[in-house]
C-alpha cells in the first residue's frame, strides 16, 4: 500500500517540476493567455488521473506533452471550414526585445508554433515531437521546413505567407471546446 502513495507522489513531484514547461507549450498552442490556462489545468488533471495507469515506458515529459496535445487537438483546432485566430504577438515578444519575430509566430497556425516551441524551446529531437504530435517524423520535418520558408519570406517582404495548417489528429466523437476540469 505505501507503494502506491509513494507513487503518486513521484508523479505529482515530476509534474510540478514540468508545469512551467507544460505551460510554455500550452502557450504555443492556443495562443491567448485564458485558453493557455485552462488547457494547462486540464493537462495537469489527466495526467494525474492517468499517469500510474497509462504511462508505459514513455518518458514522463513525452507522455504529458502528449496528453496537452491530445487534449488541445480534441478541443481546439477549429471545425471545418472555421478559421483558427492567430495568437496574441505579445506572448511571444522576449523581455526587452523589440523584434517583428513575435508577430511572425503569432501568425503561425498552432501545429508549427507547437513544433517549433519543441524542437526549438524544449530541444526535443524530431522523434520524440513526432511521438507527441502522434504524427510521422516527416511531417514534423516539413512543419519546420515550412516555418523556415516563410520566415525568410517574412524577412525580406514583410508579409506573412499563408501556411496551411493540416488537420490536427481528433479522436473520433471528440468535438467540444471545453475541458473537463
Amino acid at each position: 500500500m505505501g507503494y502506491a502513495v509513494d507513487h503518486k507522489v513521484q508523479i505529482q513531484s515530476e509534474l510540478s517540476l514540468l508545469m512551467p514547461r507544460l505551460a510554455s507549450f500550452a502557450l504555443a498552442l492556443t495562443g491567448t493567455e485564458p485558453v493557455r490556462q485552462a488547457l494547462l489545468k486540464a493537462t495537469r488533471n489527466q495526467v494525474l488521473a492517468r499517469a500510474a495507469k497509462e504511462r508505459g515506458h514513455t518518458p514522463f515529459p513525452i507522455w504529458a506533452f502528449s496528453v496537452m496535445h491530445a487534449l488541445w487537438a480534441a478541443r481546439m483546432p477549429p471545425q471545418a471550414g472555421e478559421k483558427a485566430a492567430a495568437a496574441d504577438p505579445r506572448l511571444f515578444q522576449p523581455r526587452g526585445a523589440g523584434s517583428k519575430l513575435p508577430r511572425f509566430v503569432a501568425q503561425l497556425p498552432a501545429q508549427h508554433r507547437g513544433t517549433l516551441h519543441l524542437v526549438y524551446g524544449e530541444k526535443l529531437s524530431y522523434d520524440e515531437v513526432a511521438e507527441i504530435f502522434n504524427v510521422p517524423v516527416a511531417t514534423v520535418m516539413s512543419r519546420l521546413a515550412r516555418c523556415h520558408t516563410a520566415l525568410i519570406e517574412f524577412e525580406d517582404q514583410g508579409t506573412m505567407p499563408i501556411l496551411a495548417a493540416a488537420p490536427a489528429t481528433r479522436p473520433e466523437g471528440a468535438r467540444s471546446r471545453e475541458w473537463a476540469a
